[in-house]
């Protein structure tokens, strides 16, 4: 069987496909990552074929309405936020959907995966009359989403003779049941297995620390927009308390961190899924990816959303007891080192985290969903 993978150019949108494009690899069929080129470099160290649907593009100047910052995700500002994604996205899978088309034309494949903001595989789907597999990263988006994503392609689908994308035949959802959206729409349950790029693990991260390691990050884009000024002082909070501290950034924002003071480690970019084995919790910006992989390693977690779905992880992380939060306009060193001291004195955050670890360790495995796509498949053939 042919799969073709379609992603947004993101680590936080392709990274969460790669343990299950991996799996229906083992069961011996053959996948095709498709995205815009400047992502497929990082598609590569996945050791996923990859090809480009088509050239470099600029995601900001792509998906900016033009319309003022991106609205938060919070429960109240929720039918500008469904506008906003969907609009966003949709111009985004309307610049690359006539290359995606061309790719499956192509490829020829007999099934689609597409993680649910990326709407030009869903195109190439219904263009060549094969079904769809839609793979959730994290909390479910409102199903109006894909609806006025649609009407952003309307150019395309015209000239395709398409009435619409194609719907999803499965829906799989690696975000623990607990931890997921209330009203999200039902779909085949997965556990998360963490990937978070190709890294190699130093030595220090092997030998056995004398105090707890805690894992503090902004993932890449908040550091890209606020800097890393608040990692360098709360690095400097956190260095009297008896803990190592392991700052984690992105590789070019490193150098700004400077000289830190004893206990307190910059980790680079290193994968989170090699360096949170050894942690005991984890300081965070609220990314869905990062607090999944916390979570698959049932460790108690900060969060500190800053923008866009961040707000909604946290609040439900906070709602699962696994996580303490800090508002944006709340940040400050003192603030997140006191909210980390309670969430690591405090019995009931691990409790939290622990009981979402084992809800995700008892999921079906990546085996067994990639044998409900072979019958998705499999029927439609039929």
């Amino acid at each position: 069987m042919r799969i073709l993978v379609t992603t947004a150019p993101s680590p936080g949108h392709f990274f969460p496909l790669v343990p299950f494009a991996w799996a229906l690899r083992a069961r011996g069929h053959q996948v095709l990552v498709t995205m815009p080129e400047q992502f497929i470099a990082e598609a590569g160290r996945s050791g996923l074929p990859a090809v480009a649907s088509v050239p470099p593009i600029d995601l900001r100047a792509a998906m900016d309405s033009g319309e003022g910052p991106h609205p938060s995700q919070r429960e109240g500002a929720r039918d500008a936020s469904v506008e906003h994604i969907g609009r966003g996205f949709g111009r985004l899978s309307e610049l690359t959907v006539e290359g995606t088309v061309a790719v499956a034309e192509r490829w020829v494949p007999d099934l689609v995966v597409s993680e649910p903001t990326e709407h030009a595989g869903a195109v190439a789907a219904a263009h060549r009359g094969v079904p769809l597999l839609r793979h959730n990263w994290g909390l479910e988006l409102p199903p109006e989403t894909e609806e006025i994503a649609a009407d952003q392609m309307a150019p395309t689908l015209a000239r395709l003779g398409l009435p619409a994308p194609a719907k999803a035949g499965l829906r799989v959802d690696i975000c623990p049941e607990s931890l997921q959206r209330p009203q999200a729409r039902p779909a085949q349950r997965m556990r998360f297995v963490p990937y978070s790029g190709a890294g190699v693990t130093p030595p220090w991260l092997l030998e056995e620390p004398d105090r707890p390691r805690v894992c503090v990050t902004l993932g890449s884009v908040v550091p890209m927009i606020h800097g890393v000024k608040v990692l360098k002082e709360l690095g400097e909070e956190l260095s009297g308390d008896d803990m190592e501290t392991v700052i984690a950034v992105p590789d070019r924002f490193a150098d700004e961190l400077g000289a830190l003071p004893p206990g307190v480690r910059a980790a680079a970019w290193l994968p989170l899924g090699l360096l949170l084995t050894h942690c005991t919790a984890v300081v965070h910006h609220g990314g869905i990816g990062t607090a999944l992989t916390a979570l698959a390693f049932g460790l108690p977690q900060v969060a500190l959303p800053h923008m866009g779905d961040q707000h909604a992880t946290a609040d439900r992380l906070a709602a699962a007891g696994a996580a303490a939060v800090v508002r944006r306009e709340d940040i400050t060193p003192a603030a997140v080192a006191e909210a980390l001291r309670r969430v690591r004195s405090e019995p009931g955050y691990a409790e939290g985290a622990r009981a979402l670890r084992a809800e995700n360790t008892a999921a079906p495995g990546l085996d067994e969903v990639a044998c409900l796509a072979e019958q998705l498949a499999g029927a439609h053939r039929k």
